[in-house]
């Protein structure tokens, strides 16, 4: 008797274990084939942000070799493989899609004869969550390029980066991506048919910086570079901050005057910004660092023009105040 229950104890418990590997097995294989699936959908994401087109790039290479010294077959190994850095291309189709959509979006507001809005609630919660966003990123952009820096001792200015120095690469990096989601400060003017705001001067920043830190990001995302992006990351903190609280505050005359008293300083401060770049450039030219020999001219001159457009935007704005213009202060690089 205990011989046959024995027995029977010992076939159920086979059959146990040949279900439970069949089990395990079937389970495996799923597992298999949705670890396949998530590597390429992974892979599709890497690739359509590697998209290149050769003419281009071609292009691209050859202004950048002959006017900045920029030697474009040595990408930063930090970024080289991360979105939107291998190639150009998809930069400038960015930055072409953008002038285009603005285009027409403006073009149909002005044709239709449709005025600036009332927001509804929905736009307004899209604005307070985007400035939100924007000034708790700049503040982490901004410590962790300090901390980042303090750690690798750099000085001031003159700082040769090496792509050892991974994690301010990456700050760099994200600083770099950011500019392409300021995208959407554009898009939100044009919901709320704001056509005012959608001057020259925002259209140059918008278009120009995001394809400046592509160069900075592919090329030298250590070193100097840390200057720039660590400054004005703090500067977006209060910059978009003070866009939150407008967003919040409304048309309440009174508390805009109570709480948004130092958007005229906050613009002082954007020039000052530009003036830096400016000192850090010449700096550059005199004691060459990890940047390319003409990189400092280049962004000097750049640097200046910025100063220009908001030197003429301040003194319109502050200093001849029967010409009515935005009464927020421009977004700066």
């Amino acid at each position: 008797m205990a011989a046959a229950f024995s027995q029977a104890e010992w076939l159920v418990d086979n059959a146990a274990r040949e279900v439970g590997w069949q089990v395990v097995g079937r389970v495996g294989e799923k597992a298999h084939k949705l670890n396949l699936t998530l590597d390429s959908v992974t892979s599709s994401l890497r690739s359509s942000s590697r998209v290149a087109i050769p003419g281009i790039d071609s292009v691209v290479h050859r202004v950048l070799e002959g006017f900045m010294g920029l030697d474009l077959r040595k990408p930063s190994a930090i970024t080289a493989d991360l979105p939107f850095v291998r190639s150009p291309t998809p930069v400038v189709l960015a930055i072409a899609a953008y002038i285009v959509v603005v285009w027409l979006w403006s073009s149909y507001i002005r044709r239709a004869g449709l005025k600036p809005r009332h927001d509804p609630v929905w736009l307004q919660a899209i604005v307070v969550v985007h400035n939100s966003f924007l000034c708790c990123l700049s503040l982490y952009m901004g410590c962790g390029i300090l901390i980042e820096a303090r750690r690798h001792r750099y000085s001031f200015w003159g700082n040769h980066g090496n792509d050892e120095q991974v994690q301010m690469g990456f700050y760099v990096y994200i600083f770099f991506v950011s500019k392409l989601y300021e995208f959407m400060d554009t898009a939100l003017m044009l919901m709320r048919r704001n056509l005012r705001q959608i001057t020259f001067l925002h259209l140059y920043h918008h278009t120009s910086i995001s394809f400046v830190w592509w160069i900075i990001s592919y090329a030298r995302p250590t070193g100097d570079a840390y200057f720039s992006a660590m400054l004005n990351s703090w500067i977006h903190v209060f910059m978009y901050l003070y866009y939150l609280l407008a967003a919040t505050i409304a048309k309440d005359e009174k508390r805009r005057r109570k709480y948004l008293f130092w958007g005229k300083y906050l613009t002082m401060f954007q020039m000052i910004q530009f003036v830096s770049f400016m000192g850090q450039a010449v700096h550059g030219l005199i004691y060459p660092t990890t940047y390319p020999t003409n990189m400092p001219r280049f962004l000097f001159f750049y640097s200046l023009s910025l100063l220009l457009f908001f030197s003429n935007f301040f003194i319109a704005k502050y200093m001849r105040p029967a010409k009515k213009l935005p009464s927020k202060p421009h977004k700066s690089e």
